[in-house]
């Protein structure tokens, strides 16, 4: 049986979080598309690079809040934790608003919205 967009969700997010970027690899599809703010990363190779990038005392995470689903596309609110490798200790978390989409039950968008704070007051469906 077919996973849903939100279990999809939930494994890409949880696999970045945990810093698995072979899992990772496995979830995306040939022609992803990743958007963040510093550009646009085309097609798997360059998917994975992007995931492997880090931090020296920093272990970046994704902790969901809410995940709002239509058919394939799916509005991830999540919190993004900045947590010392160290301590485990969270040192910042900020609000941040994903777009996600899949095809064939792989990932092939992934995008960070500019305004998180916009879909997080607005009704769920709108």
């Amino acid at each position: 049986m077919a996973k849903s967009s939100a279990e999809l969700a939930r494994e890409v997010l949880g696999a970045l979080s945990d810093g698995d970027v072979p899992l990772f690899s496995t979830m995306v599809h040939p022609e992803i598309e990743i958007r963040t703010a510093r550009g646009v990363r085309e097609g798997a190779d360059e998917a994975e690079e992007w995931a492997q990038k880090g931090y020296e005392h920093l272990e970046r995470r994704y902790a969901i809040d809410e995940l709002r689903v239509d058919g394939d596309d799916v509005l991830a609110l999540v919190r993004t934790q900045y947590v010392w490798r160290d301590s485990g200790l969270v040192g910042d978390e900020e609000p941040t608003t994903i777009e996600l989409a899949f095809r064939d039950g792989k990932l092939i968008r992934w995008a960070f919205r500019e305004d998180p704070s916009a879909e997080r007051d607005a009704p769920a469906g709108a």
